[in-house]
């Protein structure tokens, strides 16, 4: 893959995350909730990813 289309596809998901912590923290329920978790699991996978190649 590309150097450039991965990067752009990493920025993508991180806003992607970004905006389902944002979005879920604005209400109160368990399906707000769960969106802030999906997003925060989403940081950490990319987050892992990335460390993962300098181990």
């Amino acid at each position: 893959m590309n150097k450039w289309v991965k990067i752009i596809l990493y920025i993508l998901v991180f806003c992607v995350c970004l905006a389902l912590i944002i979005v879920g923290q604005k209400t109160i329920g368990v399906k707000h909730l769960l969106l802030q978790l999906v997003g925060l699991a989403g940081i950490l996978a990319m987050l892992y990813g990335y460390n993962k190649k300098y181990q």
